[in-house]
């Protein structure tokens, strides 16, 4: 808890992805897709897809819908942005990709940016 208040912060469990394998199907069972039967269970996810291709902002927005209204969505920075940029000069896919994953709406979590290893640290 926060000093002085009384807010507990929502512990989010969650996979990256939400493939579901067959031999565990039937413990997400019920109507829908993959990711609302998930989203049943789970309350978080990793979309890792992004650091591979773009989603269309309606994807993500469909995506928002199919889960409950606690739910809450990491999103993986493009590579095209971390690895073959290398952070610089990426102002426009940064806003690109910030205006595609904001179809996610209050369902957008932590946005996670994974560094090439070769990426010196300097501050």
């Amino acid at each position: 808890m926060t000093r002085g208040t009384n807010r507990r912060r929502a512990v989010r469990i969650g996979t990256a992805g939400w493939p579901i394998p067959a031999p565990l199907r039937g413990t997400f069972d019920g109507p829908g897709s993959l990711l609302a039967r998930y989203g049943r269970l789970l309350n978080a996810v990793e979309i890792n897809s992004s650091f591979y291709r773009p989603h269309r902002r309606s994807t993500y927005e469909r995506w928002a819908t199919e889960v409950p209204e606690q739910f809450s969505f990491s999103v993986k920075l493009p590579k095209e942005i971390t690895h073959q940029r290398r952070l610089r000069d990426c102002d426009e896919l940064i806003t690109r990709f910030a205006s595609e994953a904001g179809g996610l709406g209050g369902k957008l979590g932590a946005v996670l940016v994974q560094l090439p290893p070769s990426l010196p640290f300097a501050y």
